[in-house]
């Protein structure tokens, strides 16, 4: 079998940005964002479908969609066995979504707003069910840290100031966290491989004039 490492070297672009509707239609499919996540290293089709669990003929309508709208790139081909191997790999790094596309007022905020978080959204719920019913993430109560899945909520009342450091710390142990990933070797099997998403947003209500949320403990402690 071809080392994925064999292929013709591409150099993805640092940042995609996404600023028609018809391409972000594309992205926010939660299987062709499970697709581009796998192919941030040159693959075929089929390899792709081995590690997604899905019959390689169900997959080439959409690599065939993400290469159209220049999501991913063929960089490179080869006869294996008399067979035409395609090598696929991602545009770009990051890809995000243009602002003025999801900006109130514009024609196509509604539909596209709602592409962008559902297909987020959905991608990492289907993820982390697969990953549960495979027993990826370990459920039990005393489960390792790698193994674990964290979820969790605050609301935060935060000046100016103190929001702006909160976001850049935050930051830069992300981008430490990343230089840690980039530095080690996935192939070797001793690596926890992890996924975050955080979002952060500003909400209207004010924290004093609501009833006190009952943390979970409590409210367990309670039930017992």
């Amino acid at each position: 079998m071809l080392d994925e490492t064999q292929a013709k070297p591409f150099i993805p672009a640092p940042e995609l940005v996404i600023s028609d509707l018809e391409t972000l239609k594309v992205l926010a499919d939660p299987l062709r964002l499970s697709i581009l996540e796998y192919l941030m290293r040159p693959s075929t089709v089929k390899r792709i479908a081995e590690k997604i669990h899905k019959p390689a003929t169900k997959l080439y309508y959409h690599f065939n969609l993400l290469e159209k709208h220049g999501l991913i790139v063929l960089v490179d081909t080869r006869i294996v066995s008399g067979i035409i191997e395609k090598h696929y790999q991602a545009a770009a790094k990051v890809y995000r979504v243009a602002r003025d596309l999801l900006a109130p007022g514009t024609s196509d905020f509604d539909e596209g707003l709602e592409l962008t978080l559902n297909g987020m959204f959905q991608a990492t719920k289907q993820e982390i069910l697969d990953n549960i019913h495979d027993q990826t993430i370990d459920m039990g109560e005393n489960s390792p840290w790698h193994r674990r899945m964290t979820i969790s909520q605050a609301r935060l009342a935060l000046t100016t100031e103190q929001f702006e450091r909160f976001r850049a710390e935050l930051q830069a142990l992300i981008d430490k966290a990343q230089s840690w990933t980039d530095g080690n070797d996935l192939a070797g099997g001793q690596t926890a491989v992890m996924k975050m998403l955080y979002v952060t947003y500003p909400i209207q209500r004010a924290i004093e004039d609501e009833t006190p949320e009952i943390p979970l403990a409590a409210s367990e402690k309670r039930r017992k």
